[in-house]
């Protein structure tokens, strides 16, 4: 089987060798590393186009888009490959079997159509922090995945009939993962396993780790596209998504308020086990 990894790019020139060199090393070695860069002006580019230059497994498929589903979308589009997944440019993989693992995982589990692993949070140096944990709560699991869809993407390999059955969500720019994955869900099986693989790399620019009217709004949206046009989590989240609009240009003190609001909101929604939407 042959993995196609998509590799979204955008003015990463710190990160994008760290990124590359993780797939480079892999063990397994039958795959493609798709990769559709937003028109860096940093020395990206440069990088990027060393890799495709010395290995014939990198190709730089696009250089403008428009945004990063989009730019997914443009690297998948080309894919020739079994499997899929995404890789961004910030993140990297952790180890050089991650590949032989997620082979044998759909190897061992002929039913299953996505499988997804563990990780660790790193630095802004690749340092590790600590362990990714999505399933803290005692009550959850997969059968929550309508209230929460919780699934670690640097982690998260799918079949191609996967991407080829559902509609990708490039019209997102903050969730356009969560709504995929959701949509794979109601369609597929799924397994889960513990092995740590990829590292979700921390430093202060990351959209899913941010505070940000934009990402609550299309969160919203998502509430509608599960729940119907009138559904009172959507009427929540919107509420939430404009104060924190409002917030937005208060400068420092409106910050530390948003802080304030997206930690309550997610202890509302641990204690009501996600009948209340998180941020």
């Amino acid at each position: 089987m042959k993995i196609s990894i998509a590799v979204p790019s955008f003015n990463y020139r710190e990160y994008i060798d760290e990124c590359l060199m993780s797939i480079q090393q892999q063990a397994y070695s039958n795959f493609e590393v798709l990769i559709a860069d937003g028109g860096s002006k940093d020395g990206t580019l440069e990088i990027i186009q060393d890799y495709c230059l010395k290995d014939s497994r990198f190709r730089l498929v696009s250089t403008d888009d428009n945004g990063q589903a989009d730019a997914i979308q443009k690297a998948f589009e080309v894919a020739t490959g079994d499997i899929f997944c995404f890789l961004n440019a910030d993140d990297m993989y952790l180890c050089n079997d991650v590949f032989v693992s997620v082979i044998r995982a759909f190897e061992n589990h002929k039913k299953i159509s996505l499988v997804s692993f563990s990780g660790y949070y790193l630095d802004d140096k690749g340092s590790w922090i600590k362990p990714i944990n999505y399933r803290y709560h005692p009550l959850d699991g997969f059968h929550l995945m309508k209230y929460r869809t919780a699934v670690l993407q640097p982690a998260t390999f799918w079949k191609k009939e996967v991407y080829e059955s559902i509609d990708w969500p490039r019209s997102f720019h903050f969730v356009f993962d969560v709504v995929f994955f959701y949509a794979a869900y109601q369609k597929f099986s799924w397994l889960e396993l513990t092995k740590p693989v990829a590292g979700y790399r921390l430093h202060g620019n990351n959209k899913s780790m941010t505070v940000r009217a934009g990402r609550i709004m299309e969160l919203a949206i998502f509430e509608q596209i599960k729940f119907g046009q009138h559904s009172f989590r959507a009427y929540y989240l919107k509420l939430i998504g404009h104060l924190i609009k409002v917030l937005e240009k208060a400068g420092s003190v409106g910050t530390k308020l948003s802080k304030i609001i997206y930690m309550i909101v997610n202890a509302l929604a641990f204690i009501s086990c996600y009948r209340l939407p998180s941020i």
